[in-house]
């Protein structure tokens, strides 16, 4: 009966950890729920920019909003991304693309 409740609170509180550092939720609810004590190995990893929101400041690494000219952790300048991003589904374009092939928008 314990062990079954601290698999599903381990799973959720996993998952929930996972989602907010742009991690596998599925993945890693399946495995925090297995193996509970992997929620600390979770919270040591690096939260993962999300495509087309937030990108990694070039000087700390910290992760930025997409468009920000200026870093919120290191207050340093930061250069405008090079790349368009598809405002539609947020993949990254290619510069002879003039619409996505993903979600057909046009480029920005």
């Amino acid at each position: 009966m314990y062990f079954a409740v601290i698999m599903i609170v381990g799973g959720l509180l996993g998952g929930l950890i996972a989602d907010n550092k742009g991690r596998n939720v599925l993945g890693w609810t399946l495995v925090c729920g297995i193996v509970p004590l992997l929620i600390l190995v979770l919270c040591v990893l690096p939260a993962l920019p999300k495509a087309g929101i937030s990108r990694a400041c070039p000087h700390c690494l910290r992760i930025i909003p997409l468009q920000a000219d200026t870093c919120a952790w290191c207050r340093r300048q930061v250069d405008p991304p090079t790349e368009s991003i598809c405002p539609g589904c947020g993949r990254i374009l290619p510069p002879h693309e003039s619409f996505c092939s993903t979600c057909g928008a046009p480029k920005p």
